[in-house]
């Protein structure tokens, strides 16, 4: 979600002047690439955090034993920097807090380079399984447990109750869970976690993030509990870009068949320019959905009219589907 924050400021630097052709995107829109540490225990290993539980391949935590527990148990959902840089950390921080330490493994190069961002709004404590799905889904992979050893290396015997627990993160390709009909010559560009959907004329025109998977320690679906996670990421949003933007200030929309949170604001830079900002923000289930679009005033009337339809075209091809958990 940096990158959303970034361009923002690009576009109210840049102007509103209109191009006579596409635009290329600007470097600060693709994911910043880091040299990330290799997390001990193992030199191809990297530590990850918790996930949207969309593309997990692990264990069902309802099983009752041991690591069901550990990916049933709560955390608090802040992730940040490199997913190299961030499974070190983890490790520590994961052995403080947590039932087990956690090892975030990866032997791929890209996923230990990509960026993390926690989707989750501050007052949630995800699942861990929560919580690896979330990173997952940043990083174009799938996570598995990995009870094989091959990531622990010692010159001392460790006791099993010391073991850390790890988790393995290996690429694979995930079909969106969601479509829309894209407006004529728009472009679309899978971003992991999101979707950025291009217009002819401008870099940007509209974002769709997935923001994560919610539950209950109770099991239920209670509506006020979705109702809140919906109006605190709405509010969180609209607060990053005014901040004193208030709960009065979201207003209730439609997103396809969705009932949705909307943030409208006429937003100006320190150089006069300005940017129009909207964003809708839903529930598909237990699953958050995040629709932001940025419109300088001089295209209003061109880019606008797609982003309306595209919104209104939104569809999540099944509520649970576009996973790779069993």
């Amino acid at each position: 979600m940096r990158a959303l924050l970034i361009i923002l400021a690009f576009l109210l630097a840049a102007g509103c002047s209109k191009t006579d052709a596409p635009v290329a995107l600007p470097p600060d829109r693709q994911p910043a690439p880091q040299t990330a540490e290799l997390a001990a225990p193992s030199t191809a290993g990297v530590a990850a955090q918790e996930a949207d539980s969309q593309p997990s391949a692990g264990e069902d935590p309802s099983e009752g034993d041991e690591l069901g527990r550990l990916l049933s148990a709560r955390l608090n959902g802040g992730m940040q920097h490199s997913f190299g840089q961030f499974a070190n950390m983890f490790l520590v921080m994961s052995r403080l807090n947590l039932p087990n330490a956690i090892g975030l493994m990866t032997k791929s190069e890209e996923i230990a380079k990509a960026e993390l961002q926690s989707p989750f709004p501050p007052f949630y404590h995800p699942t861990v399984r929560e919580f690896l799905d979330a990173i997952a889904l940043q990083t174009f992979s799938e996570w598995q447990h990995d009870a094989s050893g091959k990531f622990i290396k010692s010159e001392v015997e460790i006791p099993e109750e010391s073991r850390p627990v790890i988790f393995e993160f290996t690429a694979t390709e995930r079909e969106k869970p969601f479509e829309v009909t894209l407006a004529e010559e728009w472009k679309s560009i899978d971003k992991g976690n999101w979707v950025m959907l291009v217009p002819p004329s401008f870099p940007v025109g509209m974002d769709i993030y997935e923001m994560g998977t919610y539950s209950m320690d109770s099991g239920s679906s209670d509506l006020k509990f979705f109702e809140k996670v919906r109006s605190e990421v709405a509010l969180e949003w609209a607060q990053r870009v005014a901040p004193d933007a208030k709960a009065e200030d979201l207003k209730p929309a439609r997103v396809g068949s969705n009932d949705a949170l909307h943030f409208e604001k006429l937003l100006t830079g320190q150089n006069g320019k300005q940017i129009r900002w909207r964003h809708w923000v839903f529930m598909v289930e237990n699953k958050c959905y995040f629709i932001v679009s940025t419109i300088v005033p001089a295209l209003e009337d061109e880019i606008f009219p797609d982003v309306e339809k595209m919104v209104a075209s939104f569809k999540v091809k099944s509520p649970r589907s576009g996973g790779i958990a069993p």
